[in-house]
């Protein structure tokens, strides 16, 4: 066998730049706006059952108001999450790199390549363009 074609992760880095902090904080801010509506219909939710509750059985309306806290405790849980991401991002420096995630690539390999040249390849982008490729 000469050859052999290997599946391999690349790192994607996106450069920070004003306009990559405004869309990453626009769109964190979208999605706790999304939570807290979400947060706001279990609330809701959890209210009418507590106005039916003496029409049905207590103990299916116990679990089912306990599930319900959960759900909304996970959505809390998750603002929290994204109130930090916000912080961070506020805190990125322009021209500083991030992680943004990997892809994957095939690469065909042969005797005597290098692990390393084929395994820390990373793409670089600046406002959605690819700006360079690393090996």
């Amino acid at each position: 066998m000469e050859t052999i074609t290997l599946q391999c992760p690349i790192t994607v880095k996106a450069k920070v730049t004003e306009k990559f902090k405004t869309d990453m904080l626009h769109n964190l801010n979208r999605q706790i706006e999304k939570i807290n509506a979400e947060v706001s219909h279990i609330e809701k939710d959890m209210k009418k059952v507590l106005a039916e509750q003496s029409t049905g059985d207590v103990q299916r309306v116990s679990m089912l108001l306990q599930r319900m806290e959960e759900e909304k405790q996970k959505r809390l849980s998750y603002r929290e999450n994204i109130k930090n991401q916000i912080t961070d991002t506020e805190g990125l420096e322009v021209g500083a790199e991030v992680v943004q995630g990997t892809l994957q690539r095939l690469v065909e390999v042969k005797i005597g390549d290098t692990m390393p040249g084929i395994m820390n390849t990373e793409l670089l982008v600046e406002d959605g363009k690819i700006i360079e490729m690393r090996d």
